[in-house]
């Protein structure tokens, strides 16, 4: 039988890494493959396919303890996706399947298949949501943390069974997303003994990725996501997920290339005639995965300062996303685009129509026009754009509105010479940005970091130590950012330290793929 699995990186040095041993329970060659299939698409975040690969390894071998386990895993929950009542009673059907199918002397089998169906079972409302319903993720669900604590028992009772190992750091991460972080610290544990052994493990890298993350110490990962998407080409999460990486290491340029990238690993299906948007879509990591993918990497592309990338990035939104697609589909990565329009191609950020349904078309829009109207010389329009973004109805108390507002009004009276003003309008921004928007991001919900703004206004304004210091404060946050470290060295210049303002500015010439010579305080 071909090894399919291999489709999806699920392979290393040693032979298959990301895969089961279900020997106890088969002797079926094909029921073996597809579930080792399973379980490998699972770690890529192709969920349904999953599904589907871990059905045919119960067709292939019904009497299969860990093949119905296998069935009972794809059904549940994920780092990204929870489950209604009708999926969670399908999840626990085919755990009790595994439960009475498990051999009396098969102790793993009956360990897994006793912790998956508690997993499962009906619990008390918490949070008044039942468990594992209407959740964003699954680590709000009530069972999430017992079950990652039992999974790792079961792993750490068979060492030799790396898999066993995968399966339970994801386990463990699942409460994570839900803020218990309790089984954060075990899971990097576990994670670091498996890739020592085993660094092509592309699920164990996945899921390192994720908790480095999770700890603020993204760049420990750095070594195994340079290498992730060359294990695994055609699976275009994990293509993507170096990203992750990179971002907070602040390689902003290598995460936007990773995600046009991986949305490249897609495009033969695109053209066979799939829609990323449709609900059928296949494969089916998409369409959440994909406008994912296209948000992220125009955010790379915009903190890195590649027009030319960003601009084909809008571009492709504009070519996917137009009608007849949802508009609710559009809400996540279309707003975004708006603003590369803005820095790169102000006239057409000008021409962008109204468009209804989600506050974040109109706060995107108006900051955008604002943006681009600054970039023309046209104060009178950008304050026009205040004004619109002051009766953006449904937003609410939405902190990317009070961004919006205080960052345009920053930018006008920076183009009206007063860097004092800016500086406090800019500060308001950012103390929002920084106390509400300053948890996971995967992209920043935000372009930008506005401190660095902030610094910007100090520098316009001669104040050269407030320039530096809050410079720092921003790279503190974002590493990296070349706007933020171009500030820094004029600021250092200004302060009469001028070797080190140039090799702070040399740093930040490497970094910024624009035109480094004509960067300017009011744009920043």
């Amino acid at each position: 039988m071909v090894n399919i699995a291999a489709d999806v990186g699920a392979t290393s040095a040693g032979g298959r890494s990301s895969g089961g041993n279900v020997s106890e329970s088969t002797s079926v060659p094909a029921a073996q493959d597809w579930f080792n299939y399973g379980l490998a698409l699972s770690h890529a975040f192709y969920h349904e396919d999953a599904k589907g690969a871990m059905k045919r390894s119960v067709e292939a071998d019904p009497n299969c303890s860990m093949c119905a386990w296998g069935e009972a895993w794809a059904l549940g929950p994920t780092l990204n996706y929870g489950i209604d009542e009708k999926q969670r009673e399908a999840a626990l059907a085919a755990a009790k399947r595994a439960q009475s199918l498990a051999k009396p002397g098969d102790a793993k089998a009956r360990r897994l298949a006793d912790a998956i169906v508690a997993r499962y079972a009906p619990s008390a409302a918490v949070g008044g949501k039942l468990n594992n319903l209407g959740a964003a993720r699954a680590g709000e669900s009530a069972t999430e943390p017992a079950f990652g604590a039992e999974m790792a028992k079961i792993a750490a009772d068979y060492p030799a069974e790396v898999e066993l190992s995968v399966l339970a750091v994801h386990s463990q991460l699942m409460p994570v997303r839900g803020d218990d972080m309790r089984g954060l610290k075990p899971a990097l544990a576990t994670l670091e003994k498996v890739l020592k052994d085993h660094p092509n493990d592309t699920g164990a890298i996945h899921y390192y990725i994720h908790a480095t993350e999770f700890d603020d110490r993204a760049e420990d990962a750095l070594k195994y996501a340079e290498e992730l998407g060359r294990l695994a080409p055609m699976a275009s999460h994990l293509v993507h997920m170096p990203a992750h990486t990179f971002f907070h290491a602040g390689r902003y340029q290598d995460a936007a290339v990773v995600n046009a990238q991986a949305i490249g690993a897609d495009t033969g299906w695109m053209k066979a005639g799939g829609n990323p948007t449709a609900p059928n879509a296949k494969p089916q990591a998409l369409p959440m995965y994909y406008a994912h993918n296209l948000a992220f990497g125009l955010a790379g592309a915009l903190m890195s300062g590649d027009a030319q990338l960003a601009l084909k990035y809008a571009e492709h939104a504009e070519l996917v996303y137009r009608d007849p697609v949802p508009v609710g589909s559009r809400a996540y990565p279309v707003p975004r685009t708006w603003v590369a329009l803005a820095r790169f191609a102000p006239d057409k950020a000008l021409a962008v129509p109204e468009m209804t349904g989600d506050p974040r078309f109109h706060i995107y829009r108006a900051y955008s026009r604002g943006e681009a109207f600054l970039q023309k010389g046209d104060v009178a329009g950008a304050r026009a754009e205040v004004k619109a973004l002051s009766k953006v109805k449904g937003a609410g108390g939405a902190p990317e509105l009070t961004i919006a507002r205080s960052v345009l009004e920053g930018r006008i009276a920076m183009a009206e010479g007063n860097p004092k003003k800016a500086a406090r309008l800019f500060d308001n921004a950012a103390r929002v940005q920084e106390a509400r928007l300053s948890d996971y991001w995967d992209p920043p919900s935000w372009w930008y970091p506005v401190r660095r703004s902030v610094a910007a206004a100090y520098l316009k304004a001669g104040d050269f130590a407030n320039a530096e210091a809050e410079a720092d404060k921003s790279l503190k946050m974002w590493k990296h950012d070349p706007l933020a470290l171009w500030v820094k060295g004029r600021a250092q210049a200004g302060l009469g330290r001028i070797a080190e303002g140039e090799a702070t500015a040399s740093k930040a010439r490497k970094i910024w793929r624009g035109n480094f010579d004509s960067i300017t305080a009011d744009a920043i």
